[in-house]
């Protein structure tokens, strides 16, 4: 009984004595139904990026399928999307008042810092004159 191959580009029953049949060196072999396939996968081109193959094909079902249950999704995730986006302001305003103090907090220290170099000049400045 004849074999039937199945181009490894497009996916297509290849008939006995048709196609071609490409040997790498590694000793595997690639089934191609037409020049058509081989010319595109010669050119580096992937079988799930061109429209006419089975692989782009069944990607495009599943993109669809995806689509028609995405709808019903998002219907009962719009509540959550206002309840979310009410909580995002008040983490904002949080941060902000973190900031703000943090900012405050790094000045005070700033000051003290720079009292106690003020303090230990006047203490060298009066050791000198002694």
């Amino acid at each position: 009984m004849p074999q039937t191959r199945e181009c490894d580009y497009c996916g297509a029953d290849i008939e006995p004595g048709t196609g071609t049949m490409f040997v790498q060196t590694d000793g595997t072999t690639i089934h191609y139904c037409s020049s058509k396939c081989e010319k595109n996968a010669d050119l580096g081109r992937e079988p799930r990026d061109t429209e006419w193959t089975a692989e782009a094909r069944s990607q495009a079902a599943r993109r669809a399928s995806q689509a028609e249950q995405a709808p019903a999704a998002d219907e009962s995730s719009e509540d959550q999307v206002v309840d979310e986006s009410a909580d995002e302001t008040e983490a904002v305003d949080e941060t902000a008042g973190a900031e703000d103090s943090e900012d405050s907090d790094e000045a005070e220290e700033a000051e003290e810092e720079s009292e106690g170099t003020e303090e230990a000049e006047e203490a060298e400045s009066e050791e000198t004159e002694e």
